[in-house]
């Protein structure tokens, strides 16, 4: 390939602040065989499919990019329990797998580079305490620290009794927590005994 395509490529990538979706580079005439070429020579990475990264800048990837880039490969998806936990500052250490929630009717692939733990839930509860962050300028769904809580208690088996724990602990500190809407929440999935159990409260 010319130089000046490798610069072009390059210079869309900056644009999007590293990422870029394969649609934006067929609009800006970049051929399947130009990027397949950028692929095995190792200037980009697929993240997903229709979603690259840029390896041609040298720049490592922005904090939360695990969370960006799923919310890239299903836009419908929010980052959920023991994942958002992390965001909101309840464990200091990230997970192993990013917790990723989708509602019970979306079937859409979430194959990505690392490993992932996705929870269904009902269309009613699914985008209940939702929120909108911003990674590297992109938008990301994430739930808010009540209902991430909540999920973890829920999650208990899988996440195990000792980060849960710290995850109750910390909450009981954390100053932007609304414990009446976590309760609510939990009796809405039908977890309030055990949830009230965990928390200490009545």
């Amino acid at each position: 390939m010319l130089k000046k395509t490798y610069a072009k490529v390059n210079a869309l990538f900056e644009e999007e602040n590293g990422y870029l979706p394969t649609r934006k580079m067929l609009d800006n005439h970049i051929s399947t065989i130009q990027i397949r070429t950028l692929l095995e020579e190792g200037k980009i990475e697929k993240i997903s499919h229709g979603n690259y990264w840029n390896l041609m800048s040298n720049k490592k990837k922005p904090k939360n990019y695990k969370m960006l880039e799923a919310c890239m490969t299903n836009p419908k998806a929010i980052i959920c329990a023991l994942s958002s936990c992390y965001y909101h500052g309840l464990i200091n250490e990230e997970p192993d797998r990013l917790y990723i929630a989708t509602a019970r009717t979306d079937r859409g692939g979430m194959r990505l580079n690392f490993p992932v733990s996705r929870h269904y839930f009902s269309v009613e509860n699914f985008e209940e305490d939702m929120k909108i962050i911003k990674v590297a300028g992109k938008p990301v769904r994430i739930y808010g620290v009540d209902r991430s809580v909540c999920d973890c208690i829920r999650l208990e088996r899988e996440i195990g009794e000792d980060t849960v724990k710290t995850i109750v602990e910390n909450y009981k500190n954390y100053k932007r927590r609304n414990m009446r809407r976590l309760l609510a929440y939990a009796d809405r999935m039908r977890f309030g005994r055990i949830v009230r159990e965990r928390l200490g409260v009545e």
